[in-house]
């Protein structure tokens, strides 16, 4: 029984319209490429895809009754990694309503995979395929290596067909009670827009708070996340490395990263985000927005940091205009011990470094002078 109709029913209604009937035009797709998960875990050494047909003229060549189909599949052998390969029809994922339908036998040959056709069935008990998107699914496969983690970016696969090699993708229906071959009427499609990588980036934002820039992002996902090069480029000039923040291997839920690069002169910066995974492919991510770094409003001397020091502390200062600068260190009882700086200087912010190395623990005091801008601050030095 097919449909709830007998098969004196069904064949009286299928001769009926026989006449009217032309060949279904149908989409054979690959979607839903994405690493392998059996619902509660996730496998970075494993990667998953769904095979669709999509009966598209049901109007013109009424239903369309899958009699059989093998499929053959070009992909980068490099995906592997380094390891083994294995090919395997995920259990229970096809939507055939007959399981002698389901192809068989799944293998690889170097960069082809392998599904071989189904076992012959009938037509009363053939399945019918869906004219809603995106049709039926015929399985899903699971592509696996024994190494840690799979060069999901490396996997292209591709559709074999006529024109590429033997044995190629075939698809055939069942054409008044006939099993007719159709591969010539189909579009094979792969359907990229699913795949995952490695890392899921949700967001990435910058700021400048005075001349530091704070950046910050966020992942849903990570797969085998070595971590992140943080990148930046002023000027349009070349990148470089400013930095490096860990990843967090593998995990499927929300991770938050943060970056602080400090002490920038006045300017407009790039930055981007280089993620590496522990197989050192890598992908760029890119701040959509420069950031600047102004002027400051005001003359300002910081406390010099770290505080005590031994031997060596940084002093930062801002000018607000361009002048005459100088750096000074005193002791308690006002005798100039350094000159850290003694200059002409443009708008902008600065540090100097003190290396306190031949001098006595003690308290001292900096002085900076900038026009009619005098600003003193004490330090200790603690060996």
């Amino acid at each position: 029984v097919l449909l709830g109709k007998n098969p004196s029913d069904f064949n009286k209604e299928k001769n009926n319209r026989s006449s009217r009937l032309v060949n279904p035009l149908y989409e054979l797709d690959i979607a839903n490429i994405q690493p392998y998960t059996d619902g509660s875990s996730l496998y970075p050494n494993a990667v998953s895809f769904d095979i669709y047909i999509y009966h598209t003229n049901p109007e013109e060549s009424g239903p369309f009754y899958y009699a059989s189909g093998q499929y053959y599949i070009k992909f980068n052998p490099n995906v592997a990694n380094g390891g083994l390969l294995s090919y395997e029809i995920v259990p229970n994922s096809t939507e055939l309503t007959n399981p002698d339908a389901v192809p068989r036998n799944p293998s690889i040959t170097f960069d082809q995979l392998n599904l071989e056709r189904n076992i012959p069935i009938l037509f009363i008990n053939a399945p019918i395929i869906s004219a809603a998107f995106p049709g039926t699914k015929i399985v899903r496969m699971k592509l696996s290596s024994n190494v840690p983690a799979l060069n999901y970016r490396d996997l292209q696969l591709k559709w074999v067909d006529s024109t590429i090699a033997t044995p190629f993708t075939r698809i055939a229906a069942f054409i008044d009670s006939m099993e007719t071959d159709i591969t010539g009427d189909g579009t094979f499609l792969v359907d990229t827009s699913y795949i995952v990588f490695p890392v899921e980036l949700s967001g990435f934002s910058g700021n400048a708070m005075r001349n530091d820039v704070i950046l910050n992002w966020s992942t849903v996902s990570e797969i085998n996340n070595s971590g992140f090069d943080i990148e930046r480029s002023s000027n349009d000039l070349k990148w470089e490395k400013v930095g490096y923040i860990k990843g967090n291997g593998t995990i499927n839920s929300v991770s938050n990263y943060n970056f602080e690069d400090k002490s920038l002169s006045s300017g407009k910066y790039k930055y981007r985000l280089k993620q590496i995974d522990y197989n050192g492919n890598y992908e760029y991510f890119d701040l959509s927005d420069e950031i600047s770094v102004g002027v400051p409003g005001e003359f300002s001397l910081k406390q010099n940091y770290p505080n005590p020091f031994n031997p060596v502390t940084k002093i930062d200062f801002d000018l607000p205009v361009n002048s005459n600068v100088s750096v000074k260190i005193y002791s308690m009882n006002g005798k100039e011990i350094k000159s850290l700086l003694n200059g002409f200087l443009n708008s902008g912010y600065y540090s100097v470094d003190f290396d306190a190395s031949e001098l006595p623990s003690g308290v001292y005091y900096y002085r900076l002078e900038s026009g009619n801008f005098i600003s003193t601050k004490k330090l200790i030095l603690l060996k």
